[in-house]
């Protein structure tokens, strides 16, 4: 189903998803590291404990809690989802933005925990938060899109995303979370949120400016900005066509980001 200019089928058939790919890998190679030498604490010292992350200035738990998962059935499921949606992400908005933005919400969705378990000593584990803010990012590039909730429920993405975050937040103000890090998921949810927000308005700011000193190859008149979207639907028609010819590592910095701003506009 093609949303605001781009479709997500055609992404994933054309991405070469470096960075998923490598946080597969990273994230397989750590669970089968730590299983293998079972006798280091390594939750202890890599996990985010809240109650050392600042007293005791263990700041780049903030990172790596994010590559630790409590069990097989913890590990799959977050690949899944970040193999499942994260790869669609990376081919709109290029690695390097797509990285950021998962260890922002990953950094996100740790103070969160912080926040509301600051004085806890139990190490909270798993790229569950980072991956929140992923399918957040997924579910406002493509509402419409139907995904299978849970392997079992089709709905629409829009939908999904509000009954993952209702389960989280029930969750979080029960009385026993179940050893589940309830806060984190919904932290990476809303770190996700709030850097597309800004994002979006910083594109929507500096929207005419991305047209002016944009050189057009198929024509030498530079487009009048009285009518962007319009001007904006001819390009990225453009790109899509290049892409289908050439490959996406063929569009230049330029191009990507007129296709991360056509993502971004409703």
């Amino acid at each position: 189903m093609t949303m605001y200019g781009i479709n997500s089928r055609q992404a994933e058939k054309y991405s070469d998803f470096k960075a998923v790919k490598y946080l597969l890998v990273i994230n397989t190679a750590v669970f089968i590291f730590i299983n293998i030498f079972p006798a280091f604490d390594w939750f202890s010292h890599f996990g985010l404990v809240p109650a050392e992350i600042f007293a005791q200035f263990k700041i780049w738990q903030l990172v790596t809690y994010l590559f630790l998962h409590q069990g097989l059935w913890h590990l799959v499921i977050n690949m899944l989802m970040l193999w499942m949606f994260g790869s669609v992400i990376e081919n709109i908005w290029g690695s390097r933005q797509f990285l950021f933005f998962y260890f922002f919400c990953g950094a996100g969705a740790g103070l969160c925990s912080f926040l509301f378990s600051g004085s806890s000593f139990m190490p909270v584990v798993g790229a569950s938060g980072a991956i929140f803010g992923i399918l957040v990012a997924y579910a406002l590039m493509f509402p419409d899109n139907i995904i299978l909730l849970f392997l079992i429920f089709p709905m629409k993405m829009r939908h999904a995303i509000l009954v993952l975050a209702g389960i989280n937040l029930l969750g979080a103000v029960s009385a026993s979370g179940g050893g589940i890090a309830y806060f984190a998921h919904l932290g990476g949810g809303l770190f996700g949120y709030l850097y597309l927000r800004g994002e979006h308005l910083k594109r929507k700011f500096a929207y005419g400016n991305i047209f002016k000193n944009r050189k057009y190859s198929r024509s030498k008149k530079t487009p009048q900005r009285d009518n962007p979207p319009a001007e904006l639907d001819k390009e990225v028609d453009v790109i899509l066509d290049k892409i289908s010819r050439n490959g996406i590592n063929s569009l230049s910095d330029g191009e990507r980001k007129i296709l991360e701003l056509k993502s971004r506009m409703k």
